[in-house]
Order: C-alpha cells, then structure tokens, then sequence
C-alpha cells in the first residue's frame, strides 16, 4: 500500500506508480511483498531490496574503484 494512501487516506496517481514499482520488484525477485522469511527474521520488500541494493553497491565500489 502506497505510503501517501496510508497517512493521508487518498488515492494518486504517486500510489499508482508506487504500486506499479512494487509490482515489477515482485516480479524480478520472484517474492511476494507480504514478507520475506529468513529464518526468525521477516523483512519486506522494500527494506530487502534497499539492502540487497547497498551490498551491491558496496560490492562495486570495494572492487571497481
């Protein structure tokens, strides 16, 4: 759920991309946006793809720079 429509109760056309960007996340990793269950940790979407993202990065900058 878009977080515009959470705090304000309204719906845009922000939610609408927010949604669609949610969407395609869902279908590259494959994981539904409901959590992701890795031993005794849930994490969400969001918050996996953001960390998945700054390891990447890390990871790039360490060896190519």
């Amino acid at each position: 759920m878009a977080p515009e429509y959470v705090m304000h109760g309204q719906f845009s056309v922000k939610s609408d991309v927010f949604s669609f960007g949610i969407l395609v996340l869902e279908i590259i990793s494959g994981a539904k946006n409901s959590g992701i269950r890795d031993g005794d940790n849930t994490e969400y979407l969001l918050s996996f793809v953001s960390h998945t993202f700054n390891v990447v990065i890390s990871f790039m900058l360490y060896y190519f720079c």
